[in-house]
Parts: C-alpha cells; structure tokens; sequence
C-alpha cells in the first residue's frame, strides 16, 4: 500500500540513485525525467544506474553526476559488486523507472532508506511509486517542453564535418526498429524519400546492427546514392545525438533514436501503430505523429500479424512531413 507520509523532500547534498537498465528509448527518457528532477532539486547529486553501453550519451548529460553499470544479462553475478558499490554509496535516494525485478532487488537489498518504484509481484520494495512520489513533489517528471538530451562541442564539431556533403535541408530518417510491428517498410522509406530529394532534401541514414545496415543498403541503391549519407553503424550514442540536433527534422517509427532525435530538441514526425506517442513520452512542442488507422491503435500488441505501420503509406507520410516542415 502506498505510504501515507509524503513529506520527506531531497536536501541539498543529498545523493540519489535514479535507475534504468534498457531499452535505449525508455533509457534516454528516464534521463529526461531526472532531468525535470534537476531542475527541481538542483543541489543534489544524482548517480544514474544503467547499462555500460549507454555510458557515453548518460556521462555527458550535466544533470547526471555519477554513473553506476550492471549488465544483467551478460553479467547477472555483477549485482553482488554493483550492490556492494551502493551500499558503500551513503544513497538517501532511490528512483527506479526500470519496473523489472532486477531494479526491484537492488532496491530492496540497498540499503537506501527512501525507495520509489514499481514492480507487480514486488512493491514491497519501495515506500510508494516513483509516480505517486515524484507528483507528490511537485516535479512534472514527464513535460518534455525542452530538450533534455544535450550534446558537447566534440560531438557537434564531428557531425557538421560528417554531413558537410549534404544540402542545409536535413533529414534525420530513423529506419529501423526494436521489433517488427514498429518497422515502417523499406518499399515505403523508398518511395518516401525520392518524394522528398528533389526538394532540396539531404538524407541521413540511422540505426545499427546488420538488418538496419541492409535496409540502409536497400534505400540507398534505390535512391542512387546523391545526397544520401549512411550511417548506419558508424556512431556512438553521443554523436548520434550530435548528428539528430544538427538535422532539420528526424522522421521514423518508435524506437531508440527517434526518442534520441526528439529529446535533443529536433523537430521530429513520427509513425505509430502498435505504440502511441503521449504514451512513449513523445510530449514535446517539436513533435508530431502520423498514426495508423487501426481502431487498435496504440495496442502494444507486438503478437499481432499485421504489417501495423504499411497502413501509414508513402503518399500520406509525405503529405504530412510537408506540412511538418511549413511549421518548423
């Protein structure tokens, strides 16, 4: 049952421990969320608990202060070092967005005396919700009316020499997908894109692993090649970011780096089927969807057959991202 004394409020020089282990989306904007809480509680110190792969955009970002890594799939016996390092830590803090047992241990073997989270089968972990708490604080944990991802001058100097070759009109096409009811098909990226290059338009190609890679591989044999830029594969977190905030406008489906594109501040369209964007936290002022017309829209049904997003077709995207950009 959640607790009735909601009194407690952090003091400055207290230390927090904000967690989330994956995925990448759900990652960026938890760091978005300690964000708000920052700018509430500046004076404290907040160590963020994550996986080693999202070090390099989480050590950037000014609000975050330490950085703690447990792969839990890799390394499940870390927990015990991972452990050990918090309760040496003098945490008086804890908020878990990471709703997996995982997190839930870890909050209940801590050690920290003000634990916020939530998990099914183990609530007893935690004093309340982080969501019932955080409200309670007046922190509005979920407003995404400013960017929350920043970027340094490295990354930035490094993506305006990589996109040197393209026109001052750029794309941000987001490709891939975590799972394939989110994927937009690549006949639609193609005929999309050769709708949009004779405008003016140069394109960036983004995403990772080896089927983003062949899509990427795909749209740029269709489209010939001129002022198309892959790179797929080719960034790091941070200079993805880099690279998302020196683009006119990001373009895609639910998943990782269209998170990334709109939490840095770029103007940002999005396709959504089986997911709904104010649900995925896509709040800011900068955003726009294209949603399908499933009546089951939003569903999160990812056993569904359907090709979710091939409703969104090329004709309506375009007409849709010209509209996007008249506003911008």
């Amino acid at each position: 049952m959640p607790e009735k004394n909601l009194r407690p409020r952090p003091q400055a020089g207290d230390r927090v421990l904000w967690i989330r282990f994956s995925a990448f989306g759900d990652v960026l904007q938890a760091a978005a969320s300690a964000h708000r809480f920052r700018l509430k509680y500046p004076d404290v110190s907040l160590t963020f608990l994550t996986k080693p792969g999202y070090a390099d955009i989480l050590r950037i970002q000014p609000y975050v202060d330490d950085l703690l890594f447990w792969d839990i799939k890799e390394n499940p016996l870390d927990f015990f070092r991972v452990l050990g390092k918090i309760r040496k830590g003098k945490f008086r803090w804890l908020f878990s967005l990471h709703r997996g047992s995982a997190a839930a241990f870890v909050a209940l073997l801590s050690g920290i005396p003000l634990r916020y989270g939530y998990n099914t089968g183990m609530q007893f972990s935690y004093r309340t919700t982080h969501l019932e708490y955080l409200d309670s604080l007046g922190v509005d944990f979920k407003n995404r009316d400013i960017p929350s991802i920043f970027t340094v001058q490295e990354d930035r100097d490094e993506a305006l020499a990589m996109l040197g070759s393209l026109p001052p009109k750029r794309l941000f096409a987001v490709i891939g997908a975590s799972k394939p009811q989110k994927f937009w098909p690549v006949r639609h990226w193609i005929e999309f894109l050769r709708g949009i290059l004779p405008d003016g338009w140069g394109i960036i190609l983004n995403g990772h692993g080896d089927d983003e890679a062949r899509t990427a591989r795909e749209i740029e044999d269709a489209l010939g090649g001129k002022n198309v830029l892959n790179l797929v594969g080719r960034m790091s977190f941070s200079l993805n970011a880099a690279i998302a905030e020196a683009s006119t406008v990001a373009v895609g489906n639910d998943t990782g780096p269209l998170h990334l594109a709109a939490l840095a501040g770029t103007p940002t369209l999005g396709f959504f089927g089986v997911t709904d964007a104010y649900g995925m936290n896509f709040r800011m002022p900068w955003f726009r969807d294209v949603k399908v017309s499933c009546p089951l829209a939003g569903c999160r049904n990812y056993d569904c057959p359907k090709d979710c997003l091939a409703d969104i077709t090329p004709d309506r995207a375009l007409e849709a991202f010209r509209d996007f950009v008249t506003k911008i």
